[in-house]
This record gives C-alpha cells, structure tokens and sequence, in this order.
C-alpha cells in the first residue's frame, strides 16, 4: 500500500517543476502562467468528459439491466395475447367454476359501447391526436422525453403524470397495466407500446384507444367509457353528428374525467363548468395550431354555448346487485389475489405493504376497480354440479327453532324485531390436492349474508381431539390404539373436567374407545401429558396443519376440548381433518386455481405447498381409530343412512358447551366433508342448539354425502385405502390395560395382570406389564382399580355425575361426584333421591344388564357399564396368593340381537384376575367388542 502512495506521488509531481520552466520560457510571467492555468483547466475538460461519457455508458449498462429485470418479472404479453386485448376487450372480469362454465360476468362499474373505424371521423381523430399526441403518426409508441421525465420523477419524488405520454402508452396503461404511477410501471409501458406499435397499425391503436378511454358521467350519473358511449351519455348524438365545439369537449375529457365531466353523480349538470370548457379551448386551439382547423372555426367554436346541448337529466334504471356465497367468497379472494400481485409488480413486499394499512387499501381500491372495468379470468376450483347439489341439499334440510327477539339496533339506533335461524356452513375439499370442490356459505343468503363456511370462527369441541390429541400421542410413541386413559374425577388445579353431561366414567379406557365415544377426561389426561412434554412442539404442528393458535391457547388444557380463543372456519377443520387420509400431509385448501388478465397471460396460479405433520404410520392409525367413531361411536347413526360402503369412512363429532356449536368431520380416501350448525347469536344472544342437533347435522352431512356420491362417486376414492405400513406394529395386548400380561407389583403385592386381549396398533412394540398403566391415574384411581380386581365391591366402572356443589380447593374432589347409575349407591340414593329421574332409570331395569344407544352427539358419550361384583350371572372362583391369582374368562355375556356381539364397554368388566365378577353387558347399536382382532380389509380399529 505504501509503494502504490509513492508511485501516484512520483506520477503526479513528475517532470520539471514550474518555476523551471518558467525561467526558459520567453514569455512573460502573467503569459506564461495564464497558460499554465489555461492548458490545466482544458486538460481537466477533457478528463470529465470522459468520465461522463463512462458514466453515462454505465448508467446505460444498469439501467437497460434493471428494466430488463422489470420485464423479465413480467414478461411482455404475445401478439395474440396483445390482440385479444386491443380488439376483443371485455369491460370486466369473468368468475369460472371449473372446467371454464361461467359463474357470472362481473358487472362493470361503466357504461361502454364501441365504435368501429368507419363510425370514427376524421374532426374525432385530429381533436384527439392533436391533444393528446401530436406525434402520434410519426413515433414508434415512446418518445424519448418519456423516459427523461420517468427517470427525473424518480429521482426527485414527484410523480409521473399522464399529459406526457404516448396515445399508445395511454392505451398500455389503461388496458394492460394500472393506473400506478411509479417507474417499473413506466418502464413496463414503453416496452408493451414498442412492441404495439410494432405489430399494430396506428389505426386499430387510435380506436382501440378511443374505445378504452373514460369520459366521465353521462346524464344519468353513470360512469362512461368509449367515445361512442361520450356521444350519446352527453348530447345524445352519434359520433358522426358531433359537430366541432362538442367534438373538442369530449377529446379533452380523457385528461381528467372526474373534473371536466359536465354531470355530477346524480345525472344533473353542474353548475361551475369553467374548468371543463378552458379544457374545450385548449383543444381547440391545439387543432387550429396543428392546422386541422381555420382561425375563423376556432374563434367560432369558442364563442360556441355548449351548455344548451348537454342532455337533461334522467334517472337510471336500478340495477340488481350481484350477491350470493359463491359470487362474494370468488370476487373478495380474488380482489386479495390481484392487490397481491400489484404490490409485487411495483417491487414491493406484500407483508410490508399489509401493515400499512392505508396504502394497502389502496391496492384493493386498484385491484377492484381492475375487475370492474377490464376483462380478467378468476378461475375456481369449485364443480358447478357438486356446488349446485349441495345448495338443494342444504336448503331442504330442517335444522331447528328460529329465535324472535326485540334488540336494539346501534348503527340506526332504534329497535328491530329480530330473527335468528339455525345457520349452516359446510365444505367439501379435496385431501391430496386441497382444492375446494363446493360448499355451502349457509342455509338461505337472503336471510344471513355471512360465509358461514370460510368466513366464521366457532370453538371446535371435541372434533379438534384427532389431530391435537391423539395423532400427536400416536406419533411421539406415547400410546397405542388401546393404551389406557384415566377417566376419574381429577382436578387440574381449578379446572374439574368431566364427560357428557357433566359425568366420569370411573374407568381406565382405552384410547380406542375414549376416541370413539368421545370422552373428555382422556383427552385431558393425554393432552396434559403432551404439553408437558418440552420436546414436543404442538403449536409448530398447528401451523402446519393451518391452524394458528397462541401460546396462551396451548397451555389451557381446555384446548383438548375445543377450548379456542377464537375457533376455527369449518374451511380451517375440514383442512386439518383432510391430513389423516393424505398421508399425514395438509395441502392448503384453496377454491381459486388461477387468474388471467384481460389478455388471458396467467398472472397467478395456486401453489402446492403440502405441509407433512403426521408419518404415515400415525395416519393408518387414526385411520382404524376414527372409523370406529362412524361404527361404534358418537357418528354411530350414520351407517343406516348413508347409501354408499362406508367400510373405509372416517369421522369426528364435535359439540361446544350447551350446544352452542356442532361438527361432524368425515372423510374417505378421497374426500373431506366438514359441517356446522349453530346461531350467528348476534346482538350478544347466546341461543344454543337443541340437545338433539348433533343427530340433526349427521343427517345433513349423510344427505350431501348421498348426494355427492350420487353425482360424481369417483371423488370419493373408496376403495383406495392404504395398506397398513410397515412402521405400524400389531400387537396382542391386554384389553384392559393395553399392555402385555405379566406380574406387576402394587402396593406390596404381586399382582398378575391376564386375561382377555386385543390387538393394538402403534409405532412401537406393546409396552410391558406395569403396575401403573395408564396415562393419567393417580395412587387413588389404581387403589380403586386393584380393589376392584380383588373381589372387593367398590364404584370402579360405575358412571359418576357431578352433585352440582360448590367447587373448593379445601373440597376432596370425590365429595363433588355421586353414583349416577347402580341400585347398590346409597350415595345416589341420598342426593337424587329415590324419585330422581337418573337414579329411577337405573333402578327400574328389569336385569343388571343396561341397553344404551351411544347417540350422534358427543358429548352424549358416557357408558353405563356396571362394575364390580355381584352385577354377573357369574364368577370365576381361584385360590387368593398376595393378590396374583388365574384368571378364567367369563362366559356370562350376553348379546343383544342388534348387536354384532359384545358392547366395547364390556371390557370395563372382563377378567384379568380371580375372584372377579363379570359385568352387565352394554350394547351400543351396532358396537364390536374391542376384543375383536382388526383385519387390514378396512379400517376397522381393533
């Protein structure tokens, strides 16, 4: 470094010094120095020429690069593509169902009509030209001021304006770009009118431009656009009747339509037109100095009273507006779509722009403006003959009571009677891709115009239990198919969950069967398992599954029933559901596939981005699990209604609090159904459902199934089933702990845990014999159940309900649940009294045996299995060694004849050891015992 200071020093300072060669030169000193001074300045010159000129070739250089960038970003339409565009333009966009049938044409915000090139006059064509561009004829579409005045608008900030422009470049910005004006825009312009005018005569360009141009409001207040449509909005005339004054109005209009428009919103002519006849003026003039025109026709058209030709006003015909759930959910995605798209054209980031909220209200504004007035194609994922269905089906189902009321009403502030209807909103998407393929917004759009499908957020209850709850456990290796969930009373902290209706099973259940039926203390039991857990992200999950939650969210354990903040669309849990019978992959739900603009260049097109949350071991799984919900469950009903095989039907129920809320999910291999009922409760109600509406929304989700699958089967994929993968392990476990037999020691004593197995299904082999099995008990929960083993008589398997007493922390949390069933409970005595209606349905069966139909409704998920002994027809009797004893199988079951065989509830009550009575049967419809072996056939869970 220090070489190279020396050498510029010795080529700067090298030869004579000055005052050397002043003393030999002849010359006088102020010459001689002026020289010197003279030749420095001159040799300078020359040095910053030719540093401009290497200036100016980089700049040339970086900036054809950058709009080389610019158009390579969006790339300049082909010559057909141009040519739909400046001969065949459409006023507006179009929404497409897919397969390319028309959902409807969007009504312009204008009124246009076109001319054709013998209705264009010559007085029209030089009134425009000669304003507008008096070098039209001459240039190749851009002149070279254009690109001098876009690059000072950029460096100085202020904006480029339209007055400069090519008639060609106006004719790219209004029918190709937007109205934006920044540079990339600029810049895309002159390329799209270079190559116009390159492949088009300046004739079709000039009418093109004539017919595309906006000239205000006609006498009706109507928003015009074409010169055709100028002539017969404003003074009632063909083009060709116009005479000179009125020809130099309109040409000057394009300008600035809003302020030199004669017409004001309501069709009445403005008062103050001062601005809009200096602009005629200014016309005129530009024609007679271009020579179109003489002095004497200028003088004479400005004195000209064009006030008594402008038509009276009239009042336009009402026009019906265009609505409907698909129409609004198509145009404001669409709208979104487009404003995206914009911002990106403009180099800008859409997340950046989005927090500004105002100029992101701005691209919308632009973005439906576009689809009002130019020709763009939204095509849509959505079958007009599977949407078409499923609006008959929707709205020939009875859902429940309306709710009158009186409310005051805050945006009028007076009172309005009031009528709520029980709202639908339903989906149907496809798994692999996650393309929407119908839906229903809501039972009748005239009566409530909210999306119900896409645009409404409800808590999920228990449907949100596969893919938070049990998927997770299953994939993280912490249960199988049949491990065994606590369902006891149990206070976590302040929160006291319990089943349907306020009860507790009183049992270890297994996963199998907890899923099925859908029990809530499990599911809290597991869920608090998972949470606890740090090396599992539930909230990363989630995301994935395209559900957003909060932190907050994840640590209420009332999250594992439904227990949201702000719940989710029944677009939203229909997606997340979709997983399970796609590989444990979510693709993104999405109804709009692609969008053209007016030239029919694609300009978006969806995207797959698959998120994989679950393996595919965890999904067969889930598979078999979620099946017995439809065979054995809470969406039990559902197999006499549907007229299709359902051997490989998935499904979930779900129900919020007082039946605020109800879900069903279901799927095939093909598809996912999801549908929700509930009140739109606006005005602050809380109306709630009728206790039988889960039944009522089974029914509707069969009919749009039946439907469905009478329109179009091969949707539904139902033969497609995966085969079980060979990560899922099949192993025969003991029904009643999900673990495998063996000697375990509690308490002191060696107990030997056998007897009746199942199989289960997991991604692990079956855990062995421990004393403490299950997930969730406690030392009181495994006392109770030994004792049981034991002979002795206790309420294990005895439903329990809540006594409806004050919860306390100082309370034991035993002294809050009575006996709901069982003649043997004198606590249920005390507290229903014998007169009660649950302690009279108990005590009045006729044997110890209790038939009970599981209904549709989840929450209506609690077993009536009686435990203990005494309650069979008989008992195994063996020698008592410190509590380990043989086990013989009860042959006291009995099988109702609705039945395939025994009730899964019955396990409740098999043997695993001695001294054991068997318990009462209990049969849910169609129920399976769980001691049954799963075949691959179907996925029937074991």
């Amino acid at each position: 470094m220090k070489n190279l200071k020396e050498k510029i020093i010795e080529f700067l300072t090298a030869g004579p010094e000055v005052k050397t060669l002043q003393s030999k030169s002849d010359e006088s000193q102020w010459k001689f120095y002026s020289g010197i001074v003279y030749l420095t300045l001159r040799r300078v010159f020359h040095y910053l020429i030719l540093i401009a000129v290497f200036g100016l070739f980089l700049l040339i250089g970086f900036g054809g690069g950058y709009a080389l960038g610019i158009v390579r970003q969006q790339p300049i339409p082909t010559i057909s593509e141009l040519n739909q565009q400046i001969n065949h333009a459409q006023n507006s966009a179009t929404l497409y169902y897919a397969g390319n049938e028309k959902i409807a044409t969007v009504r312009p915000d204008t009124v246009t009509k076109k001319a054709s090139e013998s209705e264009l006059t010559p007085l029209v064509k030089n009134a425009v030209t000669a304003t507008e561009d008096e070098n039209f004829y001459i240039h190749k579409g851009v002149l070279p001021k254009s690109l001098v005045r876009a690059v000072l608008s950029e460096l100085t900030g202020v904006g480029v304006q339209t007055g400069g422009s090519t008639l060609t470049q106006q004719l790219v910005k209004m029918q190709f770009l937007t109205s934006q004006t920044t540079w990339r825009r600029k810049v895309t312009e002159m390329f799209y009118a270079h190559k116009i005018e390159k492949h088009f005569s300046k004739e079709d360009i000039l009418r093109s431009y004539l017919n595309a141009a906006p000239y205000g409001k006609n006498n009706r207040g109507e928003n015009i656009v074409g010169i055709k449509t100028a002539a017969q909005g404003i003074f009632g005339k063909s083009i060709s009747e116009l005479n000179l004054p009125q020809v130099a109005f309109i040409a000057g209009l394009p300008q600035s339509p809003s302020v030199y428009t004669p017409y004001r919103l309501n069709g009445k002519i403005k008062k103050d037109l001062d601005l809009a006849m200096r602009r005629k003026d200014i016309v005129l003039f530009r024609m007679y100095r271009n020579g179109d025109i003489s002095k004497k026709d200028y003088l004479a058209a400005k004195k000209y009273d064009l006030r008594a030709d402008f038509l009276a006003p009239e009042k336009a015909s009402k026009q019906k507006k265009q609505s409907g759930y698909l129409y609004n959910l198509v145009m404001n995605k669409g709208t979104s779509l487009l404003a995206e798209k914009l911002i990106e054209q403009d180099g800008l980031k859409v997340s950046d722009v989005k927090q500004d909220t105002n100029r992101y209200n701005q691209y919308l504004t632009s973005a439906t403006e576009l689809l009002h007035q130019k020709g763009y194609h939204i095509k849509t994922t959505i079958r007009q003959p599977l949407y078409q269905t499923m609006q008959r089906i929707v709205k020939q189902n009875k859902y429940g009571q309306d709710k009158t009321s009186r409310d005051f009403d805050s945006s009028t502030n007076k009172w309005v009677n009031t009528t709520e209807h029980v709202e639908n909103g339903s989906v149907v998407i496809d798994n692999a891709t996650g393309k929407v393929l119908a839906f229903s917004g809501g039972v009748d759009f005239k009566n409530s115009q909210i999306n119900h499908a896409f645009d409404t957020y409800r808590s999920p209850g228990s449907s949100i239990k596969p893919y938070l709850v049990y998927g997770p456990a299953i994939e993280h290796k912490f249960i199988s198919s049949q491990t065994a969930l606590a369902d006891f009373p149990t206070r976590f902290g302040n929160y006291i969950p319990t089943d349907y209706n306020s009860t507790v099973e009183n049992r270890f259940i297994s996963a199998q069967e907890a899923l099925s039926k859908s029990y809530n203390l499990p599911a809290v039991n597991l869920y608090s398992k998972l949470v606890n857990d740090k090396n599992i992200n539930l909230r990363q999950d989630m995301k994935k599954l395209g559900l957003n939650l909060s932190k907050s969210e994840f640590e209420n354990l009332g999250l594992a029933l439904g227990g949201t903040d702000y719940g989710f669309s029944v677009a939203d849990n229909a997606s997340a559901f979709s997983n399970f019978y796609n590989n444990g992959k979510r693709a993104d739900p999405h109804y709009i596939e692609e969008i053209q603009d007016p030239s029919g260049r694609v300009i978006y097109k969806h995207k797959q981005n698959p998120q994989k949350v679950f393996s595919t071991g965890t999904s067969y799984i889930m598979q078999k699990m979620l099946h017995q919900v439809v065979t054995k469950g809470t969406a039990s009903s559902l197999t006499g209604t549907l007229k299709f095989n359902y051997k490989n039907l998935i499904g979930k129920t779900g129900t919020s609090n007082d039946y605020r809320d109800i879900w069903f999910n279901g799927s095939t291999p093909g598809i996912t159904i999801s549908s929700w009922m509930g009140y739109d409760n606006f005005y602050g109600h809380s109306y709630n459902l009728d206790s039988n509406s889960s039944e009522t929304n089974l029914s509707l989700w069969a009919n749009i199934a039946n439907a469905l699958y009478e329109e179009d089967p091969s949707i539904f994929k139902l033969n497609d089933a995966p085969s079980r993968p060979s990560s899922v392990y099949k192993n025969k476990v003991l029904a009643r702990t999900g673990t495998m037999p063996g000697t375990v020691s509690y308490d002191g004593d060696n107990i030997e845990l056998s007897g009746k197995k199942t199989t289960a299904l997991s991604l692990s082999s079956a855990p062995a014999a421990t004393a403490r099995f299950g997930i969730g008990g406690s030392t009181k929960d495994y006392n109770l159940f030994y004792d049981y083993l034991e002979g002795k008589k206790n309420d294990y398997g005895k439903v329990l309900i809540y006594t409806g007493k004050t919860i306390s922390k100082k309370k034991n949390i035993n002294s809050l649940f009575a006996v709901a069933d069982g003649s043997t409970s004198e606590d249920a005595k005390n507290y229903y009294g014998k007169n009660h209606e649950v302690y009279r349905e108990s005590n009045n069966n006729s044997s110890s045996s209790t038939n009970r139909t599981v209904g549709a409704n989840d929450q209506q998920a609690r077993s009536t299995g009686q435990g203990g002994n005494g309650n069979g027809s008989s008992s195994s009797t063996s020698t008592r060694r410190s509590r380990s004893s043989s086990t013989t199988e009860s042959s006291s079951s009995t099988e109702n004849s609705n039945s395939e065989s025994n009730n899964a509830a019955n396990d409740v009550n098999s043997n695993i050891s001695s001294n054991e009575g068997s318990a009462a049967n209990t049969n849910t419809g169609s129920e399976t015992s769980e001691g049954n072996t799963a075949t691959d056939s179907g996925p029937t869970a074991p």
